[in-house]
């Protein structure tokens, strides 16, 4: 309704010249009505040059075609320099009509819409810009991975077919974990979305892990108690790439000659962190983490298996999975915490930087 108040109607003679206006003239113009009068001023000297010949040839169109109407957007320049956009519906009038044969068009002030969509649209291609970034870094980051993986490969002096099949296998992982981050982020109603399901992302991630190790008998459970969290891509990235060690290893390592066993996955906020212990029966307090009141999110990887292994110190060790896991944990400013009771439980306190 407020666009339909702002508007102009018009009656303009073959010249273009006003031979009647009425309505919020004064507004969207900044020129009174008489001064169409008085200053001989037409329509068409609003016009913005660039837009005239457009506005022009639709008016030669709607002279060939009376029984149309024709609809166009340009910018006129108002009487204090101002520019602004316009929407004009544009037609001939009957015959019969009181003013027949001449032009009968409305006008409506559209800046606001037009200026809405200028910056929606400018929004967008940053976003795009960002997203393109990012990928790229990615692109780095799994070449860097790459590098650390061909390292590891060129210590063997001999070469184990098995270790190189295993390590295509992790490289392989490590990239799909990012993949599924923008699959996500494509999902999302949001094309220029940044902040990411964590909580979805997390389920199809573990799935594709367990996939991937041809886990498909009933030996090995997925169990999931995941809080819906949200997640931007500074975060999400890291983090993906953290859990993808740590089910992988837990897939190797923890369960032998096919063992029966669970992995699961907990996601939850630090201040339902406390309900998760008292239900699990490990209600504790020394950790090893300082100011963990800080870091508002957990996630937390645990298996019941073997256990790891006590003379292994996993911040300081040859193995590239938990080196890379330190150094990511490190990147989101995060703690991590393993406890080796009955399994492996890796705990990972956490907090998300918003965009």
């Amino acid at each position: 309704m407020k666009n339909i108040r702002k508007s102009i109607g018009l009656w303009l003679d073959d010249n273009l010249a006003p031979m009647y206006i009425d309505g919020a003239v004064e507004e969207i113009t900044g020129y009174a009505k008489d001064d169409f009068d008085s200053m001989n001023l037409k329509w068409i000297d609003l016009v913005i040059p660039e837009y005239q010949p457009l506005v022009l040839e639709h008016i030669k169109w709607v002279k060939l075609n009376p029984n149309i109407y024709a609809e166009i957007e340009y910018q006129i320049r108002r009487k204090d320099g101002e520019t602004r956009w316009v929407k004009e519906i544009i037609h001939v009038v009957p015959e019969n009509q009181k003013y027949q044969g001449v032009f009968h068009s409305f006008v409506y002030d559209i800046n606001e819409q037009k200026k809405a969509q200028e910056s929606k649209m400018k929004f967008e291609e940053a976003q795009k810009k960002e997203i393109h970034h990012r990928i790229k870094n990615n692109l780095q980051v799994i070449s860097s991975l790459l590098d650390l993986q061909a390292e590891n490969l060129v210590e063997n002096t001999v070469c184990d077919t098995s270790k190189v099949l295993e390590a295509f296998k992790e490289s392989k992982n490590r990239v799909a974990s990012m993949a599924l981050i923008h699959e996500e982020l494509y999902r999302s109603t949001d094309s220029t979305a940044q902040i990411l399901d964590f909580s979805a992302y997390l389920t199809n991630l573990a799935t594709y892990l367990f996939d991937s190790y041809n886990i498909k008998n009933n030996n090995i459970s997925l169990k999931l108690n995941l809080e819906q969290v949200s997640l931007n891509m500074d975060t999400a990235i890291p983090l993906g790439n953290i859990v993808t060690e740590l089910i992988s290893n837990a897939l190797k390592y923890a369960f032998v000659d096919e063992s029966k066993g669970e992995i699961s996955i907990i996601l939850c906020r630090n201040e339902n962190y406390k309900q998760y212990l008292e239900k699990s029966r490990d209600f504790r307090t020394d950790f090893e983490c300082q100011n963990i009141e800080d870091l508002p999110f957990i996630l937390i990887i645990k298996d019941n298996g073997k256990g790891f292994p006590r003379e292994i110190d996993f911040k300081n060790t040859d193995s590239l999975g938990l080196q890379l896991v330190n150094i990511l944990v490190e990147q989101i400013d995060g703690c991590i915490e393993l406890k080796r009771n009955n399994g492996t439980e890796f705990t990972i306190w956490f907090k998300d930087y918003i965009i």
